[in-house]
Parts: structure tokens; C-alpha cells; sequence
């Protein structure tokens, strides 16, 4: 939010105006003295926030000089989210865990709730809030199939972080590249398919993979 409330003093100096180009995220991120996650969670907010507008593969723009009315209220809201670079360094720790305790413990019909998500998911290709959703459900199904009460809570808790704007902002548009939807429900599929074999090792390396990827996509979109 310090870096959005930077923008918004460069728009008011007049150094920033409606239609201009903002600079590359690498500038951005020295110029601000931050790291590239940092900057790319503030164009999030600035979007959301209506400041700015991100016209796909040219760059991110000035759209609105003045800012929304309700622009103050918004920024409380976003300040209370949670960084979607942070929530996936702890979702790393905590699915990697919870995927190996699946392979090792899922029951059939863990088994089969799992898949049934992987095959809406597979169903709903295309439809990225749809699929989002399901997303959601399937590392949910995983989360029950760990059968440990504790790890189940962290789970849901993260899993209703993934609802927030900042998150779904920036995730969105990861699920809108050409060709990534049929990429994650492969990554999904062979998630499923470790568990399945009750290979616990593999299942650990495949949400490890699959989670690391995520976090490079929403750095290069």
C-alpha cells in the first residue's frame, strides 16, 4: 500500500498522467527499493483500486487520475488482506505436508471425492471462475484425505484467503493465459494420480511443482 500511496503522489504531482505507461515492474521495484512480488501485488491493489488498468502483454496504464470516491474505504479493505505471495509460502508448507499424510492415508471414497472435483474441474475447462471454485474443492478434498484435524483447519483458513481481491485479482489473469487451464488440470491430475498410487513422495514433489509454478506465473503474466 506504501508503494500504491507513492503512485498516487506521482499522478497528483503531475509526473503521471490518464493514458501514461507506468515503467516496467524491475524499474518499478528499484525505484521503490522493493522486490518484484511487492510491486506486483501493488499493481493488484492499483487496479482494484481503479487507478490503473493492465492491457494485456503492453503494460500496466493510468486510468483514472482522480481515484474512485469510495477510494479510502477501499484501500482499509486491502490493507487487511493477506499478501498472496505470503499465503503461497505458507500454502506450500502446509499442502506438502497435508498431500504426502493423503497418499499415505486417503480411503476410497477420499479417493473418489478427489476425483470427482479433478473431473469438474476437467468439465469446467475454460470457465476460469468456475474452475477456480473447483480448485478450491479439489485441494480441500486432499486437506480431508490427510485425516488430521489440525491441518484440515490450517487448510481452511488458507483456502478462504484465496477469496480475497488481492489474490483473486492477480490469479485470474494466470487462469486466462492461453493454454493454463489445460496446464493446471494436468498439474492437478498428477496430484490426483500420486495420491491415488500412494506414492507420498511424489505427491509431495508434484504440489511442490505445482505451487511453485503458480507463484512464477503470477510474476510473469
Amino acid at each position: 500500500m506504501k508503494i500504491v500511496e507513492q503512485v498516487r503522489d506521482l499522478i497528483k504531482g503531475g509526473k503521471l498522467k490518464q493514458g501514461d505507461k507506468l515503467p516496467p515492474e524491475q524499474v518499478l521495484a528499484e525505484k521503490f527499493g522493493t522486490s518484484r512480488p511487492s510491486v506486483r501485488e501493488a499493481l493488484s491493489a492499483l487496479e482494484i483500486l481503479g487507478i490503473t488498468e493492465s492491457r494485456g502483454g503492453k503494460g500496466n496504464f493510468i486510468k483514472d487520475s482522480s481515484g474512485s470516491s469510495l477510494y479510502e474505504q477501499k484501500v482499509v479493505e486491502l490493507e487487511k488482506e493477506e499478501s498472496p505471495f505470503e499465503l503461497l509460502e505458507a500454502r506450500k508448507a502446509v499442502e506438502i505436508e497435508i498431500a504426502e499424510l493423503a497418499a499415505k492415508k486417503a480411503t476410497p471414497e477420499d479417493i473418489n471425492a478427489i476425483y470427482e472435483s479433478l473431473h469438474k474441474m476437467k468439465e469446467a475447462t475454460g470457465n476460469v471462475p468456475i474452475m477456480m471454485e473447483i480448485d478450491g474443492e479439489f485441494h480441500m478434498n486432499i486437506a480431508k484425505a490427510a485425516h488430521n484435524n489440525l491441518l484440515f483447519s490450517m487448510m481452511d483458513y488458507l483456502n478462504n484467503l484465496l477469496k480475497e481481491e488481492l489474490w483473486v485479482n492477480m490469479k485470474e489473469k494466470t487462469w486466462n493465459i492461453p493454454g493454463q487451464s489445460q496446464k493446471y488440470l494436468k498439474e492437478h491430475t498428477e496430484i490426483f494420480n500420486a495420491i491415488k498410487n500412494k506414492d507420498s513422495e511424489n505427491a509431495r514433489k508434484q504440489v511442490y511443482l505445482h505451487l511453485n509454478g503458480v507463484e512464477k506465473d503470477l510474476l510473469k503474466n
